[in-house]
Parts: structure tokens; C-alpha cells; sequence
């Protein structure tokens, strides 16, 4: 038997395989996810089913990656489908409910106090088991278990005295730019620092930087490894890339009314992470060299391992 992980790459995937030691450790994994430089690194060697990386909300192409999944759950035996999300979530809980397979969706941990999309329909369907990632967020029919965002201490970093090293990511979405964010950074950061643009599809060829795209997971984890700050989007894989590899980082909410993303939902991520003093967050107009400056004072270390979790 074998178990199916379902996430859209970025952030969803980034939460998914995060998680994996802790709800399928010891599972035969079939993963589903749409193919980029990130999921091809990050699950090099796997077993993956690939769907079309489509724009949010396409309510056509659920349709047609069920029937793509369809055709995975006849040559596979899958007892349990697990997902993070997005909207391939519910092309694999209607190849679910199909063969009787059980389904477990964990809200995003983007989506600190509302649903997403997904998660809203996920809501009205019988059957589901529904978690979220903050204690403060469960009710009646969304359960609190485990969260990515578990496991991480801040404490002051050695001093380093050369240029700092930047890493500058926008994350794995292939609709939107943050060419807000770039710019800034452009405009405040010495020409003597090693910056690391990863830009998505930002418009930003004018400015004559060196950028990628989008980076294979292997090579961003090693740069982010390398780097002594990390300026991200508030987005979760990003956020959690960093935390993970032992960077505080500096976190920048899009904002939909600049064209940056579908909605306002990075602002809850951005005041969480916060809060716990996982992240500085910044404006992406007001960001200065002695904001950068400063969270290079920062490390971030593990606490203690954490323990597999069983979900329904």
C-alpha cells in the first residue's frame, strides 16, 4: 500500500515534505505536485505524479487532473491521501471519495485565522479529516495537531565582520511578481554585497542585477545555508526555508492592491511570525540597510525533536 502526498510547489509542497517524518514516516509516498526547479530537487528520487501548474482558482483543470489522478489510484494501491493544499487538493479528495480512499487536508500555515479557498470548500464536503496549524484556530470541525512552524529558538549570532552575504527570494509562484520588493532592495543595498536575487516572474530586467527565476530547492537551501540574511515574501515555504537552515529572516507581505498576490492573507502570516519573534516584518517601501544590518545579529537553532503525529 501506498501513501499519497498532494501539494502545489512552493510553499504548500515545502509544508507537506516538512511534515512527512511527522504523518507518513514510515509510508511508501506517491507524491502529486506540479513540476518546477523546486519540486524536481526537492523530490529527486521519489515516486511523483505530475499535474499542470495552473492559475489559482482554474475550476476547469480540477476536473481534468482528477481524471489524471483517476488513472494513479488504478495503478497504485493508496490508502491515504494527505494535502497541504492549493486547489490540487480537491482534484485528489474527488479521486478520494472515487475509491473510497481516506483524505486528510492541513490548512495551509499561511492561513492563520481564515480558510483559504481550498480550505472553504473543503469545509462543506462530509467525510474529511481538517486540521489547522494553530492551536487558536481549531473548532467543532477543523482539529489542531501538528504545525510546520513548530521546533525553532532565536538566539544572537557570532559576529561576522565582511559584507554580509544576502539571499533575496520571492518564493515558487509563477503568477505573481513582487517587483515592489526588488526594487527597494535595489536602491538601498551596497554594490560590495553578494545578493542572491531569486525574483519569480518579477519584471525586473532594468535594474541590470543578476537574477534567476526560480532556483532547484538543493541550490536555494545551499545559498540560504551560506547566507548571513535572508529577505523573503511572507510566504510559508520561504519563511520556513530559512527557519529551517538557521536564518531569522526579514519578511515582506505582499499586497494585493499593488497587483502581489489574490489576497491579503500574507499580513496574518507576517503579524505570526512576528509575535513569536520568528521574523522581522517589514513594509516592502520602507526596508533600509540598518534593517539588514540588524538581522544579521540573529541565529536560529532547533529545540527539541519532534514526535510523529497520527492523523485521521
Amino acid at each position: 500500500m501506498s501513501t499519497m502526498l498532494v501539494a502545489t510547489s512552493g510553499g504548500h509542497l515545502t509544508q507537506l515534505h516538512l511534515l512527512r517524518p511527522r504523518i507518513a514516516r514510515d509510508a511508501d509516498i506517491v507524491w502529486v505536485t506540479d513540476r518546477t526547479a523546486q519540486s524536481s530537487s526537492l523530490l529527486e528520487g521519489e515516486r511523483v505524479v505530475t499535474l499542470p501548474n495552473r492559475a489559482p482558482r482554474a475550476y476547469l483543470g480540477i476536473l481534468r487532473d482528477y481524471l489524471t489522478l483517476c488513472r494513479a489510484f488504478r495503478s497504485e494501491r493508496i490508502d491515504h491521501v494527505y494535502s497541504t493544499g492549493a486547489q490540487m487538493a480537491l482534484s485528489a479528495l474527488l479521486a478520494a471519495k472515487t475509491f473510497g480512499v481516506p483524505f486528510s487536508y492541513i490548512e495551509s500555515g499561511t492561513r492563520v485565522r481564515a480558510l483559504s479557498a481550498t480550505g472553504r470548500v473543503i469545509d462543506r464536503v462530509p467525510g474529511v479529516s481538517r486540521y489547522v496549524q494553530y492551536p487558536f484556530a481549531s473548532n467543532d470541525r477543523w482539529r489542531f495537531a501538528v504545525s510546520v512552524f513548530e521546533g525553532f529558538e532565536v538566539v544572537p549570532a557570532p559576529a561576522i565582520e565582511r559584507p554580509p552575504r544576502i539571499v533575496v527570494t520571492v518564493g515558487g509562484n509563477a503568477h505573481y511578481g513582487f517587483e515592489r520588493l526588488i526594487r527597494r532592495l535595489h536602491s538601498v543595498l551596497p554594490d560590495d554585497w553578494e545578493v542572491l536575487w531569486q525574483v519569480g516572474p518579477s519584471r525586473v530586467d532594468d535594474l541590470g542585477i543578476r537574477s534567476v527565476v526560480s532556483l532547484p530547492a538543493a541550490e536555494l537551501r545551499a545559498a540560504i545555508a551560506d547566507a548571513d540574511v535572508v529577505i523573503s515574501h511572507a510566504g510559508t515555504g520561504s519563511i520556513l526555508s530559512a527557519l529551517s537552515l538557521g536564518k531569522r529572516p526579514i519578511v515582506v507581505p505582499r499586497r494585493a492592491a499593488h497587483g502581489e498576490h489574490v489576497d491579503g492573507h500574507q499580513d496574518e502570516l507576517a503579524d505570526f511570525v512576528a509575535d513569536a519573534g520568528l521574523a522581522r516584518v517589514i513594509e516592502a517601501d520602507e526596508i533600509q540597510r540598518a534593517d539588514i544590518e540588524e538581522a544579521r545579529q540573529w541565529q536560529v537553532l532547533p529545540t527539541a525533536g519532534l514526535a510523529p503525529v497520527a492523523l485521521d
